[in-house]
């Protein structure tokens, strides 16, 4: 485990709606780690119980000074625009049950103009870099690296017919990149005992998993589990991430 003086950094896997857990694990973080400064993955609203409590907690912890940002997950891309449409009188009968469900939420709390705010922001971070970490929605394409993965593969990008996903053979040439997008029981983690290649901090919190940060100056990971099961314990705790050996390419052969 790497300790370092610099002001620490941690990346929050998807929120996926879940408020409650949000602000959990951001407390605990503030707590044992002050003035840490946090990166969401993306995926900020849809599917969880509570998207009003997001825009909330995130506009609430802003206001109290924590460095709190999100890259562009491909849901917030969905959820802004069809904000943007229902805005400007895009008929929401023709949009989905749980498109229509997200505006009704936001509509009877009033947050249609907070949640515009948040995302017309989000979606214009598709990466940022927190500590030694290169952060994105989905991940990137190990052959063509950072500067060469589209935007879309930054915000989309999954592995097609059984390939295996992208940190299993990424060699770590571009530095540390860390992602959500794919749900994994437990976080990801790929390179060597000494430096963390990738990282996948998105354990699924929606779906009943847990909500995940990745400290990175620590190379350590800490987690809530979300309220979506029937018992859980509160309070962050220290997860144990699958150690994924990288296939690094050869040396005599281009990639």
């Amino acid at each position: 485990m790497k300790i370092t003086t610099n002001i620490p950094s941690a990346v929050i896997g998807d929120v996926h709606g879940c408020a409650e857990e949000l602000r959990e694990l951001v407390e605990v973080l503030q707590e044992t780690r002050p003035g840490i400064r946090i990166v969401l993955t993306g995926d900020l609203l849809t599917k969880g119980p509570d998207p009003c409590g997001v825009v909330r907690s995130i506009r609430d912890f802003r206001q109290a000074g924590v460095d709190l940002n999100s890259v562009c997950g491909n849901q917030d891309l969905r959820a802004f625009a069809m904000l943007v449409r229902q805005s400007t009188g895009f008929k929401t009968a023709t949009t989905s049950k749980a498109d229509r469900s997200l505006i009704s939420r936001l509509e009877a709390e009033d947050l249609i103009p907070a949640t515009l705010d948040l995302l017309s922001e989000t979606v214009d971070r598709v990466q940022t870099k927190v500590g030694s970490a290169t952060v994105v929605h989905a991940g990137i394409r190990p052959e063509a690296g950072i500067a060469g993965t589209t935007t879309h593969d930054k915000i989309h990008l999954k592995a097609a017919g059984g390939a295996p996903p992208w940190w299993q053979t990424y060699d770590g040439r571009d530095g540390l990149v860390v992602c959500g997008h794919r749900p994994v029981e437990v976080p990801v983690r790929t390179g060597d005992a000494d430096q963390a290649f990738a990282v996948n901090v998105d354990t699924g919190c929606a779906g009943g998993g847990h909500l995940t940060a990745y400290v990175v100056e620590e190379d350590t990971f800490l987690s809530v589990e979300s309220r979506q099961i029937p018992s859980r314990h509160r309070g962050g705790h220290e997860v144990v991430p699958v150690r994924v050996e990288s296939k690094v390419p050869d040396a005599g052969l281009s990639v």
